[in-house]
């Protein structure tokens, strides 16, 4: 993954699910992280986190 400037960074957003955060890359939205673990009965998760480094104010539909 290619390093981001964070400082840049006009909002940060989580996504729970690939297909939203796909949506939001195709918005505009940058991924900066990813993580994955279990949820409290073991079914396993990813969050995804994204910045909008773009102009103008963050879209999310």
């Amino acid at each position: 993954m290619a390093t981001v400037d964070l400082t840049k960074a006009k909002a940060v957003r989580s996504a729970s699910d690939a297909r939203r955060a796909n949506e939001l890359i195709a918005l505009g939205w940058t991924l900066i992280e990813t993580a994955s673990g279990k949820d409290e009965s073991g079914y396993p998760l990813t969050t995804y986190s994204l910045a909008w480094l773009g102009d103008g104010e963050p879209r999310d539909n």
